[in-house]
Parts: C-alpha cells; sequence; structure tokens
C-alpha cells in the first residue's frame, strides 16, 4: 500500500516546521502539504498542494465563509486530486505533537487496508447539531478530524456526495463540517471500512491527550518522561500557546455589545481605567491559576 502523509495549514511557521521534522525523522518518504490560501512569496520545502476558492469552486464545494476551517475533508479532495496515484493519504494538523519517533506510530499502520482511520470515530446523539441539518437521512458519525487517514477509494466516494451536499438550500451557519459529512457517510457505506487508530497504536493513546481544547503547551511535555511515546492535541508553542489563550479571553467580552450606551458615557480615561482594572483582575486569575 502506498501512502501519503500531508499538513494541513493555512500559514508556514515553526509549528508547520516542527511538525515537518517529526515526520522526516519518522522516515517518512512521502509528505506534503495542503495550504489553504497561500500567501505569495511562501515556498514550503516540501510537496504543496494548493486550496483556495477557486479551486474548490472548481471542484464543485460550497463555501460557507469558514470553510477552510469547517471543511477539512476538502484538503483531502485536493490531495487526491493533484496526487492520485497513493492508496491512503493522512492529513495531520500542526498542533499534533508526536512525542519522541513517530516512527512507530506510522508502522502500526502500514498493513492495514481499511478506507478511513480516525480517534474514537462513534455516534453522535444529538440530531439537533446545526452540522447535521443536511445529514438527516444518515445516522450521524463523528471523531476528531485534526489526525486521520483516509484511503482514495473513500475519497472517491465522498467527493460527489459532497457536491450534492453543497447544493442543499441551507443557511451557511448549518453547512456540514468535515466530522460529520465525512464520517456519517462513510459509516453508512457498507463497502467502506471505518476504523479506530487507537485500536492499532494503543500506547500512543494511553496517557496521551486528544481533544479539541484547552491547548497544550509544549514544553509541558518536553520535560515530562511520562509523555513520551504519545500523541498530543492541540500542541502549541510558547508563542501560538499566548496568543490563543489571550484571544479566547478576548473573546469573551460579547456582553460588552449590550453596553454601548452606558460604555458611551465613559471619557477616554475612564475606559482607560476600565481596562486597566480588568488587567488586574485578568493578572490575578491567572497566577492563580498557574499556582
Amino acid at each position: 500500500m502506498k501512502s501519503i502523509v500531508a499538513i494541513r495549514t493555512n500559514r508556514w511557521t515553526s509549528e508547520e516546521e516542527r511538525l515537518l521534522a517529526c515526520l522526516e525523522e519518522a522516515g517518512l518518504n512521502e509528505i506534503a502539504v495542503v495550504f489553504h490560501n497561500r500567501p505569495d512569496g511562501i515556498e514550503p520545502p516540501l510537496r504543496t498542494v494548493d486550496i483556495d476558492e477557486t479551486i474548490c469552486q472548481t471542484m464543485g464545494l460550497g463555501l460557507p465563509d469558514d470553510w477552510g476551517w469547517r471543511c477539512g475533508d476538502y484538503f483531502y479532495y485536493a490531495l487526491r486530486r493533484a496526487c492520485p496515484e497513493f492508496d491512503h493519504y493522512w492529513l495531520i494538523e500542526p498542533d499534533v505533537f508526536f512525542a519522541g519517533d513517530a516512527r512507530k506510530f506510522f508502522a502500526a499502520f502500514e498493513q492495514d487496508d481499511r478506507d478511513v482511520l480516525a480517534i474514537d470515530p462513534k455516534p453522535f446523539d444529538d440530531g439537533s447539531h446545526p452540522f447535521l441539518a443536511t445529514l438527516q437521512h444518515l445516522t450521524a458519525y463523528r471523531a476528531i478530524f485534526a489526525l486521520t487517514r483516509f484511503s482514495g477509494r473513500a475519497l472517491d466516494k465522498l467527493l460527489p456526495l459532497r457536491c450534492t451536499n453543497s447544493q442543499a438550500q441551507v443557511n451557511k451557519r448549518r453547512f456540514a463540517n468535515d466530522e460529520f459529512f465525512a464520517f456519517s457517510n462513510v459509516a453508512a457505506d457498507e463497502t467502506l471500512s471505518l476504523g479506530n487508530l487507537v485500536e492499532r497504536a494503543p500506547d500512543w493513546f494511553d496517557g496521551g491527550y486528544f481533544s479539541t481544547n484547552p491547548d497544550l503547551l509544549i514544553d509541558m511535555l518536553r520535560d515530562d518522561p511520562a509523555a513520551q511515546g504519545k500523541v498530543f492535541h492541540p500542541v502549541k508553542s510558547k508563542e501560538y500557546w499566548i496568543a490563543s489563550v489571550a484571544t479566547r479571553l478576548a473573546n469573551k467580552t460579547g456582553f460588552l455589545s449590550k453596553m454601548g450606551p452606558s460604555l458611551s458615557k465613559l471619557s477616554d480615561d475612564e475606559i482607560e481605567l476600565l481596562a486597566d482594572q480588568a488587567r488586574g483582575k485578568l493578572l490575578s486569575a491567572i497566577q492563580d491559576a498557574r499556582n
């Protein structure tokens, strides 16, 4: 079986370089990056597959405003189109961290010919989720999309289904995401096999951490002998971890939109005072959490 491992990203930073180095150290011969809206002048040091709105439209794929985040399966279709010679395709996000040599992890799947592999794919019971609006004819399945492997055969079946799904008359907020669309359709197809990565590489997940949040600081894992030989997500270096946490904190300010009339009565100095007091309380909360 011939496989390729691809990094999914919309930038090229130390995070992507770290994952690339890990994959190269694991002895993988076929590595690529699927780059969302690659800026001019960015030339990653490996095979690069581009994906943007024009490419998506050419493939017949719908474009909700956040498709680069919501529709990770689009990256697979672009990869399959650019590199059709492979049997299996891995897609890994830059905040996936293999602590130690990932060679053994990938070796565990060299003889696994199942069509789709993910971490604990399982049924999802809440049919009212907005991303399921166009998938009501299926039993809903989901799994985190940050570390997955799809066969070329599965992708060839999913692409036309995604094109049809894209034509549904539905509010963009209810457009199906990658997890629900891909895993629900694979589970419904008796000719495709859906497997669990944990079953073939249990040691990598026993004591590891794989979720959507909170972000883990890579320094914490590098200093922990118990983390060796495990896989983690989401993991960030200090620069990006701080930026991520700061963004999460800033996103908790929605209530201010209802306070415009009151805020308009404050002077610039009083606004500064308000911000300074908030900073002091926030700093205290962060220090308490650290201790």
